[in-house]
């Protein structure tokens, strides 16, 4: 008996599995199979000038992480613990360590047999109680608690060693300044459980877009995991510090012309999680002329 011509309809399952492809203001495509999306990058790009949306629009496709259920605020925070132990025994520990105490006034030098690389040969220093920061904000530094996209990327151990390294830059700044200097952290990928441990740092989480809102250029940006398009709307505003990068060869007349402006440290291999330091540097203003 011949088999019917007739065509099958697709079940309703099939068509609840159905991918929609939405590309938002910055070149990025959002796959989606439902209510959560991933991100996968286009091949091609076009110029904007919507920055000023973009924060919103991130908030339709960026849901907070995904927590196990097990996980505690106690028991991130033993984790973290763990961590921060990990980190202080590091070569990259001590390289950012001495360069803070370099370029911040009113701290003493330590001893280090780690090899640093500094990119300009100014040893003068400001002998103030103003070391030029009035406040500290992080970007992109994910979850430390949950998983991302879905539950199919873990990237928490990567985001408690760049907090970690967070807490060790506040230390420094804050022990060479006189004022009490504010941290702010934003990533709408944070959850519950994220945002208590920070404030249990003393970092206020804020949502998107009040953290760009306060960059000015007495700023200290903490940037492990900030997208370019980011990363061009806050240095437009000339931060005089960041942690983050490499910045060298972001195709950006922006970005190049902070780096320009800007002498750097190349944070050593972190051989315990290298993902999450890969090629990082310590961006500080250089000496203008003139300047007591």
């Amino acid at each position: 008996m011949p088999h019917s011509s007739r065509k099958k309809h697709p079940n309703n399952s099939a068509q609840a599995q159905k991918r929609l492809q939405i590309t938002d203001a910055t070149g990025w495509t959002h796959v989606t199979t439902g209510g959560k999306a991933r991100r996968c990058v286009r091949t091609t790009t076009t110029n904007t000038n919507q920055h000023s949306q973009l924060p919103q629009e991130e908030s339709i496709f960026f849901h907070p992480a995904e927590a196990p259920p097990t996980t505690t605020l106690e028991s991130l925070q033993s984790q973290f613990t763990q961590i921060q132990r990990t980190w202080k025994d590091s070569s990259a520990c001590d390289v950012v360590g001495k360069t803070l105490r370099n370029i911040l006034p009113h701290t003493t030098d330590t001893n280090t047999n780690s090899p640093i690389e500094i990119n300009n040969n100014n040893d003068n220093k400001k002998k103030n109680n103003d070391n030029g920061i009035d406040s500290i904000i992080c970007i992109g530094l994910g979850s430390p608690s949950g998983f991302l996209r879905g539950g199919w990327v873990d990237r928490r151990l990567v985001s408690l060693y760049q907090l970690a390294a967070l807490v060790d830059v506040m230390a420094s700044i804050s022990s060479s300044s006189s004022p009490t200097i504010k941290t702010y952290a934003q990533d709408p990928v944070f959850n519950t459980l994220d945002t208590s441990l920070l404030s249990s740092l003393d970092i206020t989480v804020l949502e998107s877009p009040h953290a760009f809102e306060k960059v000015t250029s007495r700023t200290f940006l903490f940037c492990p995991g900030a997208e370019r398009t980011h990363l061009e709307q806050m240095l437009a505003l000339d931060p005089a510090f960041l942690f983050g990068g490499p910045l060298e060869d972001v195709e950006s007349e922006v970005v190049s012309a902070f780096v320009k402006r800007r002498g750097s440290v190349r944070v050593p291999l972190f051989e315990a999680q290298e993902h999450a330091f890969w090629n990082m540097r310590v961006y500080y203003p250089l000496e203008r002329e003139g300047e007591v």
